[in-house]
């Protein structure tokens, strides 16, 4: 069998040919069908590397990102690694949406709200206890997606940066909310949808509510995700030796 000449095929038709070759090889991301090694998968696989050589040869990058926002999983796990060199940022957002159950464009939507920064509003000091809650609420939300959707594959250590930039931002909240003594106004947050939020609120709202605030760090530290775990065993065992100082 002759080996198709794909240096001749219009890059559309490359396009296709990625998108069908990618379904028949499949994925870990395909809930609906089982990844079983069968002989016509690894053919498929083999099949897709040629495709994709001559795509990153053309570098057709619009196009590609129709690969990258393709509605089967499958299609965006494969054109992730395959392109990964070409369009860094929109292969890795497709490669995270997967692993969060998200929307490639989602992803980008994350991104962009975290390098954005905070949100205009008046300095600390004059911000109203709800405007703090909000904006603590807001910078646990950006750290979170530093280490979910910030990816290195541009080189620079984008993630580690923004996450270093960020990290300060619901310490110095907690802080003017302990100078008004109103670290309470966080136990709402202790039931947040975001991990990293909730991490953040029970260690600053310990000596508000400190029975509420530990089984919310145990929770965290029971699903053992990474970096929000990490930090619980500190914050506990100094609560507990009496040494807890966050704001020393």
């Amino acid at each position: 069998m002759t080996a198709p000449n794909y240096a001749q095929m219009s890059t559309d038709e490359l396009i296709r040919q990625f998108a069908e070759t990618a379904k028949r090889a499949g994925s870990i991301w395909n809930d609906s069908l089982p990844l079983i090694r069968t002989p016509e998968r690894k053919q498929a696989a083999d099949d897709i590397q040629p495709i994709g050589a001559e795509l990153r040869s053309r570098k057709p990058i619009e196009k590609l990102r129709q690969l990258f926002q393709d509605e089967s999983p499958d299609v965006r796990w494969w054109a992730g690694g395959q392109f990964l060199g070409i369009d860094p940022i929109w292969a890795s957002a497709a490669m995270s949406g997967l692993s969060a159950n998200l929307t490639t464009k989602e992803v980008l939507a994350w991104r962009d709200r975290t390098l954005a920064g905070p949100p205009p509003g008046p300095p600390i000091k004059e911000m109203t206890i709800a405007q703090l809650v909000d904006r603590f609420q807001d910078a646990c939300t950006r750290l979170y997606a530093t280490t979910r959707f910030l990816s290195d594959e541009e080189g620079g250590g984008l993630t580690m940066i923004a996450y270093n930039h960020i990290s300060g931002e619901p310490h110095q909240i907690a802080k003017e909310l302990s100078a008004r003594d109103r670290l309470d106004a966080l136990v709402p947050l202790l039931d947040d949808p975001l991990i990293t939020v909730r991490q953040k609120a029970a260690t600053y709202c310990l000596p508000a509510a400190p029975e509420k605030a530990l089984a919310a760090l145990a929770a965290v530290r029971a699903t053992k995700k990474w970096p929000e775990f990490w930090f619980v065993d500190a914050t506990i065992d100094s609560w507990k030796k009496g040494t807890y100082q966050p704001f020393a």
